[in-house]
Formats: structure tokens, sequence, C-alpha cells
């Protein structure tokens, strides 16, 4: 049966407020079901903030969730407000963009972020990916699932690089790749092909096309967003 992730967010909304109750700070969700890019076994990523997070609300957030339609699903981000607002920066300009609350006010929580914390953004996840494909290049085997973990990391990234260099946050893939060109749509078209087997040179001409990318944003740094 299909879910209805709104439903499904609503009640554990009211879940986590009945267990935690001013406590709850917010509660939201991000990921493929937020943008409706789901498949029927898709991870439920939802966030949760707290004003703390010790062990015993751990356990209590694990019973609640395991009591939900399909909870195996759940995954996601929970942190206190104290951690949340130490966290990095860059690593917060994503949660805030992929983030639909359903519970409380996320941006009202965070620290004030810049133009510096969404060039980290790029420039952190650019050099992740980078390492990550040579990696696979290197010492990986001839696995499709390889690729689909990184082709979703290059998603991220390369939605928030269009984000700085024409100031339009476009949240989809289907939206991005129509604005996308270049090498960046190539990368994006290259992850639509990794369902089925792969030559070894057509798997090494994929990732050498995400590490050219990437070395690119990461040689041009802030000029990438000009």
């Amino acid at each position: 049966m299909e879910l209805d992730v709104v439903s499904w967010m609503g009640e554990l909304c009211r879940k986590l407020s009945e267990r935690f109750g001013k406590r709850l700070l917010f509660a939201g969700l991000q990921g493929s079901r937020q943008r409706g890019e789901a498949r029927e076994d898709s991870d439920i990523d939802v966030v949760v903030v707290l004003d703390r997070v010790e062990a015993e609300d751990l356990a209590a957030y694990r019973s609640l969730l395991r009591g939900m339609p399909q909870g195996g699903l759940a995954c996601g981000f929970i942190c206190g407000l104290r951690e949340l607002r130490g966290w990095p920066g860059y690593d917060l300009v994503a949660l805030s963009r992929d983030t639909k609350g359903y519970y409380g006010d996320l941006l009202a929580l965070l620290p004030p972020l810049g133009r510096e914390d969404e060039l980290a953004c790029v420039q952190v996840g650019a050099a992740n990916l980078y390492h990550a494909a040579c990696h696979t290049l290197l010492f990986g085997e001839l696995e499709p699932q390889a690729l689909c973990g990184l082709y979703k990391s290059a998603f991220f990234l390369l939605r928030m690089d269009h984000a700085l260099r024409t100031g339009e946050y476009v949240p989809t893939r289907k939206e991005l790749l129509e604005k996308l060109r270049g090498a960046r749509r190539q990368v994006l078209l290259d992850e639509a092909g990794t369902g089925g087997a792969l030559q070894r040179a057509e798997y090494e001409e994929r990732l050498g096309r995400l590490i050219g990318l990437c070395g690119e944003i990461l040689q041009k740094g802030p000029e990438t967003c000009r």
C-alpha cells in the first residue's frame, strides 16, 4: 500500500508531542518523500529537534517509530537545540533547504547562515564526492549500487551549486535537469542510466565525469558562483 506521508507525519507529530510535550521544538521531513520522488521502499527521512537529546530520549523515539505504520522505513536526523546551534553552517544550509516543517519553525532555531556557509556547502560536497569517486575508481568493484550512492551526493551538490550560480533553488531532479547544461546536465543523465550492468570502460567513464566536475568546482572555488 502506498504511504500517505502527510498523514504519517501528522500522526508522528501527535505522538512526539504526547511523549515530549514542550520539549519538542521541531519535526519535519526531508529526502525523496518530501520531494515527491520516493519509491515504495524509500526511507522516511524525519528531522526532529528537542530541547536536548539524551540516551533515554533516543530510546523513547526509537520505540515510537517502531509503533508507526511502516516504521521500519524511518530514518533521519535528531538533535538537541544547543547542538543544532553549534552545528557546521554548511551542513545546516542543506538541512534547511531540504526540510519541510510539520511542527515548529526550523529556521527560527538555526543560527544565522550566510553566503559563506552556502559556498562551504558546495566546496565540502565537491571535495567529499571527488574523494569518493576517486576511491571507487581505484578500489571499487563494478557495482551499480556504488554509482547510485555517488549520484545521490552529486544531485545534492548540483542543486546547491545551481542555487549559488543562479540564485534559484530547484528542489527536484526533474526540475534541475531542465535547468542544467553541459557537464552538469550529463551527470544527472548518467544517474538515470545506472539501473543495469555496466562495462568497465563505461563505469570508469562515468566516474571520470564525476571527478572532472568536482575538480572544476574545487579549482574555481568561490568563482563557481559567479
